[in-house]
């Protein structure tokens, strides 16, 4: 029997985008949906995105954020913080190469960051059961 935490896990595996809502400074939050390029377990997720964007000037006043994922009636939703990582290591340890559609300046393009969200509390609705807790 798999923990709820093995499923959470097993959805995400699953999920090619996520939703990720950053608060802005009005205090309102801002979801985006993104795609997922790395995750470790359920609740630590690495996401792909320009430096000058809106999300990534909300996270830099504010870390705290939501992410949430689903398939097919499953579906995770996750309280925390992101963390915006423009070291050239994970940079290009995380490079995709359909990135340079938006990157064209390859792995050292300076526009280029990551988003690092790691969660701290989690609601699940999996296999029909409704769970919330600390992470």
């Amino acid at each position: 029997k798999r923990t709820l935490e093995e499923k959470a896990a097993d959805l995400l595996a699953q999920c090619e985008n996520v939703t990720v809502a950053s608060v802005d400074d009005k205090g309102y939050p801002r979801p985006v949906q993104m795609s997922k390029i790395a995750a470790v377990g359920f609740s630590e997720v690495w996401m792909a995105t320009s430096a000058a964007s809106m999300k990534v000037n909300d996270f830099k006043q504010n870390d705290k954020a939501g992410l949430c994922y689903e398939h097919y009636g499953d579906g995770v939703a996750l309280r925390g913080v992101v963390e915006v990582i423009a070291d050239d290591e994970q940079r290009r340890k995380l490079w995709q190469d359909w990135f340079i559609e938006h990157f064209p300046g390859g792995v050292n393009d300076p526009t280029y960051c990551i988003l690092k969200f790691t969660a701290k509390r989690a609601t699940y609705w999996l296999d029909f059961q409704f769970v919330k807790g600390e992470v």
